[in-house]
């Protein structure tokens, strides 16, 4: 077994309290792009002369509906299944280890692995709501009207995905339970994020534990951050290790 996975696997078994920490990158063995990678939704944009934080806002939903549902990731009409990473930690959780999620995915793969502590800081995709009367949907019962765009057909309202846009705030009660979680850890795992959104990347300065772990794919700017270990590579392959 690698050097990095045997320590890591160490740390596991010896905190009693691990906070798991997940981007995007973490879903990305299931079949879904992540943002701010050489391949990723964001970079895409970027190189379609197009401002990520623009066209994924609130703002660009009230103003241009139709554009911004034609331009959702392909991500949202997918059933993508968990990886390994997903997998593994649900088990561990199974297994009696306090493993607490904390996720800026909408993708509800952790949940779909069986994990039952699961916040997610940027809402979810299992359900969208009309903005005009709160009725809530599942996405197979939402009706498009002519221009692709979901409309209620009870007040007409465009009926959009339970997910944070730019320009909104999450949910204050999970961003509370996020800061308390990490605080609490003995050891915080830092997988697949490049760490440079607002307020989820603020919420690791809450860690006062004993070990910092940081696994992704690409080199992460980690200077400000008192780093234990890290493991550049894919977080589905990591955890298939460590379980080896």
């Amino acid at each position: 077994m690698d050097s990095k996975i045997t320590q890591l696997k160490k740390y596991i078994d010896e905190a009693e309290i691990v906070a798991f920490f997940g981007g995007a990158g973490v879903s990305t063995e299931s079949g879904l792009p992540d943002y701010r990678s050489r391949k990723g939704l964001y970079t895409e944009m970027e190189g379609q002369k197009l401002n990520p934080q623009e066209v994924m806002s609130h703002k660009y939903l009230i103003e241009h509906p139709q554009a911004f549902f034609n331009r959702r990731p392909k991500k949202d009409r997918v059933e993508p299944e968990p990886n390994d990473a997903h997998k593994v930690l649900a088990q561990m959780e199974q297994a009696g280890k306090d493993i607490r999620v904390i996720t800026q995915n909408v993708d509800g793969l952790h949940q779909k692995a069986g994990h039952r502590f699961v916040l997610e800081l940027h809402g979810h995709s299992r359900t969208w709501y009309c903005m005009e009367c709160s009725r809530v949907y599942k996405p197979e019962e939402v009706e498009k009207d002519e221009q692709n765009i979901p409309r209620c057909p009870i007040e007409q309202g465009i009926v959009r995905p339970n997910i944070v846009l730019f320009g909104e705030n999450p949910d204050r009660g999970i961003l509370e339970k996020s800061k308390e979680t990490i605080s609490k850890a003995e050891l915080l795992i830092i997988a697949g994020t490049s760490l440079t959104v607002n307020p989820a990347k603020n919420l690791i300065y809450r860690f006062k534990g004993k070990h910092i772990v940081v696994i992704n794919n690409e080199e992460i700017d980690t200077r400000n951050l008192k780093v234990d270990l890290y493991i550049e590579g894919k977080v589905g392959e990591t955890f298939k290790a460590i379980n080896e």
